[in-house]
């Protein structure tokens, strides 16, 4: 006992930096996590790590929807982990920097130390449950499952998605379908498009607003990306201006 203790008292621990980090930063750096705590984003990033790929080729790789891997996509991208450019009718995603793929190979080295015994164990004694069998069967692109129920009397923001309302939910459009919830994205359409418009007049907030996590508004899946609803409109933080994306009914 004496020995155990005697041993912490020697460890060093470095003091605390001088200057502590923002609680802007913070914010960033937290939802960048958030964003990482996803075993099918995660993925994406190590397909990433190999370099710049079309969206469509990703989506062929995984074996996924177009527009399923697009969702998974806009969160990465809102986080900051990856960049994009588009040629021609094709979207191109990189990952941001070295920082991102440092982040990726500490996680999978560190979540890597258990004994292959382990993990070896633990595939042998996996059974699929009677959920997981649904979800690999249904033909919905389904969100983890979660003990809330959407509703006109839940909490979350309700709008209306075509001939639905979908639910407005950390940065997801859900839609409670059954015994699970689907995942929606808003269609790039005539009335919600993806084009830029300069000169567009960000009513509902101050000009120097910069849209991203923890702004204040609702992050909507649209299209390959993330908009934000402003009083009933889709902005896009793009350079120094915000796009208009079109409107979006709010129900609740």
């Amino acid at each position: 006992m004496t020995v155990i203790q005697s041993a912490a008292c020697d460890h060093h621990v470095d003091p605390a930096p001088a200057s502590l980090p923002v609680d802007a930063d913070l914010s960033l750096a937290a939802g960048m996590f958030k964003a990482l705590a996803d075993p099918d984003r995660l993925q994406l990033l190590v397909r990433l790590a190999g370099g710049e790929i079309c969206v469509t080729e990703l989506a062929a790789l995984e074996d996924q929807k177009v527009t399923t891997i697009s969702a998974r996509l806009k969160l990465l991208l809102t986080a900051r982990l990856v960049e994009r450019r588009r040629e021609a009718k094709h979207m191109y995603y990189r990952l941001t920097d070295d920082h991102v793929l440092q982040l990726v190979v500490a996680a999978l080295e560190h979540s890597t130390e258990a004994t292959s015994s382990r993990r070896s164990s633990a595939r042998t004694t996996h059974h699929p449950s009677n959920q997981e069998t649904h979800m690999t069967e249904c033909s919905h692109d389904q969100h983890q499952p979660h003990p809330h129920t959407h509703g006109p009397e839940c909490e979350h923001t309700g709008v209306r998605h075509g001939d639905h309302v979908d639910y407005l939910h950390d940065g997801h459009l859900h839609h409670p379908h059954k015994d699970h919830v689907d995942e929606h994205v808003i269609e790039i359409s005539a009335q919600n498009p993806d084009e830029c418009t300069p000169t567009h007049d960000c009513d509902g907030h101050d000009a120097s607003h910069t849209h991203g996590p923890g702004c204040g508004h609702e992050a909507v899946p649209h299209g390959d990306h993330i908009d934000y609803l402003v009083d009933g409109h889709l902005h896009h933080p793009h350079g120094d201006h915000c796009d208009d994306h079109g409107p979006l009914e709010v129900v609740n």
